[in-house]
């Protein structure tokens, strides 16, 4: 199956209606490779939508993101990855009877496959969605943390051009008209600071919320599939 194809198919698992849960702390370590041929996710500009409630136009981006990501570490040979391709190639939502019988024919191109290794690989690639979605996320706080220190010299520095010129206005008589029109563009300047910076800090706490939105969709997903492979092979 082509990478194409692949992700495709695999697409379906990340787009059902899932109830959120807990996800299981993973246990197995991967070193995922980086998103490849994706802007970086902190530079586009979101939607306008409240804070705090995830923007679902990023959510999805951020979740396809991750199916590229998760496609671009398949393990090699038949694992969870394959297995749900072959799962969804058959139900959207496949019944216990499914689960077997696909697990039947898996094992008849992998004859070492059992449900311990799907489960286990299943490990990999949740260890990898989480790993990846907390370092976006700690690039976003970072970004966000280094625009408020921007934010604060830049008042900082406008501020102080603000009490100089208020110096010289008193000291330089003879340009008191000129001073004071310097004044008061630094004090409008002062002024509109929050409004300059409002927008970008929301454009970011959006984009953290989809993340971790993104995040719990994907782990979500993939715990209801370990959950019938537990229930249905083990």
């Amino acid at each position: 199956m082509s990478e194409k194809d692949k992700g495709f198919s695999f697409r379906q698992l990340f787009f059902r209606d899932t109830e959120t849960g807990t996800p299981e702390k993973p246990v197995q370590k991967a070193e995922p490779q980086a998103i490849k041929s994706q802007d970086d996710y902190f530079t586009s500009k979101a939607p306008q939508t409240s804070v705090g409630v995830p923007d679902q136009s990023l959510v999805d981006d951020f979740v396809q993101r991750l199916q590229n990501l998760i496609n671009q570490n398949n393990q090699p040979g038949f694992d969870f990855l394959e297995f749900t391709e072959s799962l969804f190639e058959e139900k959207q939502n496949p019944s216990p009877e499914v689960y077997k019988t696909v697990f039947r024919i898996a094992q008849k191109i992998d004859k070492s496959l059992t449900p311990a290794k799907l489960l286990s690989s299943a490990m990999f690639y949740k260890d990898l969605v989480q790993r990846t979605a907390e370092t976006e996320i700690n690039k976003g706080i970072s970004k966000k943390q280094g625009l408020q220190s921007e934010k604060d010299n830049e008042k900082t520095n406008l501020d102080n051009g603000l009490k100089d010129t208020r110096a010289k206005i008193q000291q330089l008589t003879k340009q008191i008209q000129e001073l004071q029109n310097q004044e008061l563009a630094l004090s409008n300047q002062l002024q509109a600071i929050d409004q300059k910076y409002d927008s970008r800090f929301t454009d970011i706490d959006k984009k953290v919320n989809a993340i971790r939105s993104a995040k719990e969709q994907v782990i979500v997903s993939i715990v209801d599939i370990e959950a019938g492979i537990k229930s249905n092979l083990s």
